[in-house]
Formats: C-alpha cells, structure tokens, sequence
C-alpha cells in the first residue's frame, strides 16, 4: 500500500526504495555543493546508469580467476606427481631392477640347455653387492663336463651402476619326465651404498619337457591262468645325450603276485640298473605266478628313474611310469605232473635212482577239444637222457621231448567236455658227482588243441606248467680201526687179551659229492666193554657223552667234492667170554646233515668197527681175535 502524503520516512530510506524501484524515472538530483577541498562527497553524487556497478557482473570476474588458479595448481601438482612416479628422485626400488631370460621353451629331458640372463639396472642410483640366483630341478648336472650335480647357478657381480646392464650365459643339463612342466625360481638381491636393507628381486622361467631321458616298455602276456608262471619283458632305454648314474627300475606289483625269477638281482621290488651310456638299452626278465578269480585283472606299475646314490635303490627322481594289465582266466586245459607220485612243488629225488613220471591233462572247456597233443620236455644236468622209456608215447631225443598225441594215444583225437587222460614214461637220475653243483630237472609241460570259439572259428588252446625237481647229494660215510697205523699212537696187546686192556685209533671218513651239506656230523654208541680216551685228531671236534655212551663227530659245511675225515681213540677191555672172538669197538656210526640246495635232510650210516684193522701193515685175521 502506498504511502500516505504525511509520511516521515527519512530521504535516505526513500532513496533506497527509488533504487530498487522497477520504474524508470528516476529523479536525478544535484548534491549539495562542496565546502572546500577536504570535504567528503555526498553519497548521491550525479551519476550515470553505466557508472552504477553491479553486483551480477563482480561475481563472475572472481570465478574466472579462482578457475584460474586452481587449473594453473593442478597442472603444477600432476607435474610434480609424474616426476615423482617416473623417476623418483633418489628412491630404490626393486620395481627398477629389469631381468630377462632367454632360451628355449621345450627341452627333450637329457639335453644341454642354454639360457642367457640380462639384468639391468633402472634405479637413479648405483646398486652394490648385487648376486643372481637359479634354483634348478632335481637331477640337473653340470654341462662344464664333469657331469657333477647342479642344484643352482650362484654369482656375485658386485657393483651395478644406475643404467648399467650386466648379461651373463648359462649352460645347463636338465631332467624331467615326459610332459612335465619344470619353473627354474630366480632371484636377483643387492644393496645401496650406505644402507644396510637387502632387496630381492623374484622371477621364474617355465620349461616344458618334451621328451624322457629314461623310458620303459613292457612286454607280457595279456591274461594269464591262476598260479600259472607269467614273464614280463622289460626294456629300459636311455634317451638322454649324456651317461646316467644310478639308474633304477621300481616295480608295484598287485596283490596275489609273487616274484619267482629275475634275471636281475632285486631288492625288495627295486632293480639297480647302474650306468646307462647315451642310446643304451639293458632287458630284464621278470618272472612270478599271479593268483585270482576267473576274469580278474591286475595292474603291473614299471618306474624307471635314478636314485641319489649307487647304494640306495630308492627312486628320487622319476622319469617314466609304464603300465601292464593282465587278467587272470580260467585254464581251457589242465596238465598236472607228478614223480613218483609226488605231486609237490617242492619234489626231491635221489642221484642215480629211478624215476617214474605221470602226467594228467584234462579239457575244462564246454566244448571239445580235437587234435590234443601233450608234450614234456626234459632239462638238466641230473637227467640221464640215455634212460628215457616211454610206452604210451614218442620219445624225440634230438629235442630231449615226450610226446603223446592221436598217433601214440587215439583218445587225444577229441577231448570231450571234462574228459582227461594221462601218459607215463620213466627214467634214471646221474649218479652223484656226475652233474655239476646244484643238479635239479625241469619237466616244461605243454597241452595244445583246437576248439570252436564263440565266433564259430577253429581257433588254437592251450596250457602249460613247469615243475622243477632237486636231486638231492649223496654223502659216503666209511668206518674203520687201526693200532699199528693212523693219526694216533695206541697201546696193548695184539692180539687183545681178556682183561687187559688194549687202545685203537676209530677212523670215519665223509666225502660229499654233491651239493654243499650244512650242519653235517656223524655218531655211534660205544659197547659197555669201550671206553672213550678223548684223544682225537683230525678236521671237527669230537665230544662224548657218557651217559648215552654216545660219540658225536662235529663237521660243519662240506662243500661239494670234499672230503673229511676225523679219528679217536677207543680202550678195549675184552672178558673172557670174548675170547676167540673179534669185538665190536663202536656201533655202527650215522651220518646227518642238510643239503642246502634241495633243502632236505642227507642220512648215511656205515658198518661197526672192531678189532679187525686190515688198513694195518702186516695185519692178519689172528692179531683180531681176543685170547
């Protein structure tokens, strides 16, 4: 509401009104005239629209500067930032230590492998003490030529200054298996003069293996009959460009096999093989009998690698794994082997004895079995091949084989389902001696045929078994007495007289002619009438036991061919009621030992000693006969 005509409002605040009006007619006034030279103006000075400042246009000068301002401090900030980043001024960091390593990617196991190392130094100032490092796989050697071990490639290459680069080149010879990927860890570590930190700088550089040093084949039958010998065939070959040193096979055999030969020597299920020069092969035959159900398989595991040292068979570093499944199935023919009615595994014959062997085959099949043949084949020093006879079957000597087939036996021109037959032949072990050490005879059976299979094609079966028979050795044992002759000096009348008594050397000789006999010794019992002087000579030691009235003779081993021999002296009082008579001065002496090689007991016994000495000088039948 506008103001009534009477109001008092003061000019000052009626001016302000006029100012802020939206009205244009302002009422432009002259001020009041100035008094002198130091007088102040009047606020309402005469002035023009454009002289007026306003405030809208102040506001947007002081923006532009501050926007100014602020743009010039961020472009000095990320200057400064920058430099900082990119060069740090004086500040070390392991960031600016560059290593570069170049060389071959894929490496066949075995080769010489060059790298080459290139550190170089980024940092503003120079590093000191600065040592590489490269950590290598185990069972790398050194390609200087002495082939030693080389775990790890150390230098020192001291002082580094800022910017400099220092290449070093490596050479060396690795291992691995097949497809293995192998990571070298490398460090580079250094100081800065005048501080005491140690920086490490870590990389790594991956190789892949392409090929083995050491590599295994396995060759074996795919199945195999329960309890049947089975042979695996392994070949280990070196790959590598440089010989390998203690190199091992390591066999895990599966539950229910048992290892019966190797051409190698093992230790527990390890093989040391030795040295292997570059591209050399060695072979070794394994063979053991695998035991199971019907249609079972089993898996064999072959490892070849090198061990740490030429007396430990154990694998530290293995370089190929080879496996072998064999499936255990039932036996399409059965053939058994018995000598002298004695089935066992363990048979033991005697040198320069009879033999009679029998040999049973049966067709287990659900179908028949034509054309049947069964052949034995004889091996070994302890067999007299001269005596072979055989009347239900062919003996081919050029081939020391028994045969038995539809032209010796018409029943083996089909084998019925479950149907057996056997076939018998004999003949006569080498005496004792006459073979070399450790006799025994090998009987390899054999049973073939034809059956229809299931594809209703004629197809071959098969089956065979192996028995091996020890001969065991034959020791003699001889007795004898001497008085005038022998080791020992004895005394009395000759003839002996009744009550007076008269001394004699009691001389027992042993020869073994076969296999080493363990354990041996001989004893004999001594007449009431004899007594034991405990004066002996020769090999062993006797000893006499007085209630048993027993002298034993200890021997020991003897050894194939030797021969020893022991004497002692008896005392022989006769009584009267021996006279004319020519006494017994010990029973008769047996003989006990144990033959190493057959595994069994060796018993021999020999003839009473008396008064009759006729290895004596001079002796006749009168100087025995007591009076």
């Amino acid at each position: 509401m506008p103001p009534r005509q009477d109001d008092d409002t003061g000019s000052l605040e009626k001016a302000r009104k006029r100012l802020y009006s939206s009205e244009t007619d302002f009422d432009i006034r002259r001020p009041l005239a100035e008094t002198g030279p130091g007088a102040v103006p009047h606020a309402w000075k005469s002035a023009s629209l454009d002289d007026i400042p306003h405030p809208g246009g102040r506001h947007v000068r002081f923006a532009g500067v501050f926007f100014i301002i602020a743009f010039v401090f961020f472009v000095i900030s990320l200057g400064v930032a920058g430099y900082f980043f990119y060069f740090g001024g004086n500040s070390v960091s392991v960031d600016k230590i560059a290593i570069d390593i170049l060389g071959p990617t894929t490496i066949a196991a075995g080769d010489t492998v060059p790298l080459s190392l290139t550190v170089t130094n980024r940092n503003p100032v120079s590093i000191e003490n600065a040592t590489i490092e490269i950590t290598f796989p185990n069972g790398t050697k050194s390609a200087d030529g002495s082939l030693g071990a080389y775990p790890r490639y150390i230098e020192n290459i001291g002082e580094l200054a800022s910017g400099a680069t220092a290449t070093r080149s490596i050479r060396a010879i690795i291992f691995g298996g097949a497809g293995q990927a192998l990571v070298l860890p490398t460090s580079f570590s250094f100081e800065t003069k005048g501080s005491t930190t140690v920086f490490v700088k870590k990389t790594s550089y991956a190789l892949a293996v392409s090929s083995t040093p050491l590599s295994v084949s396995v060759d074996t039958a795919a199945e195999t009959v329960s309890g049947k010998l089975i042979t695996f065939t392994l070949n280990v070959r070196s790959n590598a460009t440089v010989p390998l040193d203690n190199v091992v096979l390591l066999g895990v055999f599966p539950f229910g096999f048992a290892v019966a030969d190797s051409s190698l020597p093992m230790t527990g299920s390890s093989i040391a093989l030795g040295r292997l020069e570059p591209g050399e092969n060695k072979t070794i035959t394994l063979t053991g009998t695998l035991t199971g159900q019907d249609t079972e398989q089993r898996v064999f595991h072959f490892t070849v690698g090198t061990s740490k040292s030429a007396s430990d068979n154990t694998v530290a570093v293995a370089y190929m794994t080879q496996d072998a499944t064999v499936t255990i199935v039932a036996p399409f023919i059965t053939a058994s082997i018995s000598l002298n009615g004695d089935a066992s595994s363990a048979a033991v014959v005697a040198p320069d004895s009879f033999q009679n062997v029998t040999v049973s085959y049966a067709n287990t099949l659900s179908t028949s079995i034509t054309n049947a043949t069964v052949s034995v084949k004889l091996s070994g020093s302890a067999v007299d091949y001269g005596s072979i006879r055989t009347a239900s079957g062919f003996y081919d000597s050029a081939n020391r084989e028994v045969i038995f087939n539809r032209d010796t036996d018409p029943s083996l021109a089909t084998l019925t389902p479950g149907s057996f037959g056997i076939g018998t032949f004999s003949f006569s072990t080498m005496p004792s001696g006459a073979t070399v050490s450790s006799p025994m005879i090998t009987f390899t059976v054999s049973v073939s045929g034809t059956r229809v299979g299931q594809t209703n094609v004629p197809e071959k079966v098969n089956a065979s078994v192996i028995k091996t028979v020890k001969v065991a050795t034959a020791v003699a044992l001889s007795a004898s007495s001497l008085h005038f002759s022998g080791p020992l000096s004895n005394s009395g009348p000759i003839p002996p007289r009744a009550g007076n008594a008269t001394t004699y050397t009691i001389v027992w000789n042993v020869k073994n002619s076969g296999s080493t006999v363990a354990g041996s010794s001989v004893s004999a019992t001594l007449p009431s009438y004899v007594s034991y002087t405990d004066v002996t000579a020769g090999a062993g030691s006797f000893s006499y036991d007085s209630s048993s009235r027993t002298v034993a003779w200890n021997i020991g081993d003897i050894v194939q061919g030797a021969s020893v021999q022991g004497s002692f002296q008896v005392s022989l009082t006769p009584s009267t009621s021996q006279v004319g008579s020519a006494p017994i001065l010990t029973g008769a002496p047996s003989f006990s030992g144990h033959d190493r090689f057959a595994g069994v007991q060796i018993q021999a016994s020999a003839n009473p000693s008396t008064t009759e000495t006729p290895q004596d000088p001079g002796y006749t039948s009168e100087r025995a006969t007591v009076r």
